[in-house]
C-alpha cells in the first residue's frame, strides 16, 4: 500500500495541529509552517466534503482520497 504508517511517509496533505487548517505538504515545506505560525501538524484522519472538493482542485492522488470513503460493510458478520 502506498500510504503506509509502516512505510516512508508518503501522504500529500496534512493538517495543521493548532488551526486545523488543511495543508498541502509540498506547500508546508515551501513556507515553513501554517498561515497561522504553527510549525506542528499531524496526518489527516478525515475530512468533510468542501475539504475533498480542495484536494481534487490541488490535483492530490485519487488512491489518498479514496482512503477516506465509505466502505460497504453488508455481508460481513
Amino acid at each position: 500500500m502506498e500510504y503506509s504508517k509502516d512505510g516512508p511517509f508518503k501522504e500529500p496533505v496534512v493538517r495543521c495541529d493548532s488551526c486545523n487548517r488543511l495543508l498541502l505538504l509540498t506547500k508546508l515545506k515551501e513556507m515553513g509552517a501554517c498561515i497561522c505560525g504553527s510549525r506542528k501538524v499531524k496526518n489527516v484522519r478525515g475530512f468533510d466534503d468542501v475539504e475533498k472538493a480542495k484536494m481534487i482542485e490541488w490535483g492530490i492522488d485519487p488512491d489518498f482520497v479514496a482512503l477516506f470513503e465509505p466502505i460497504d460493510d453488508r455481508g460481513i458478520a
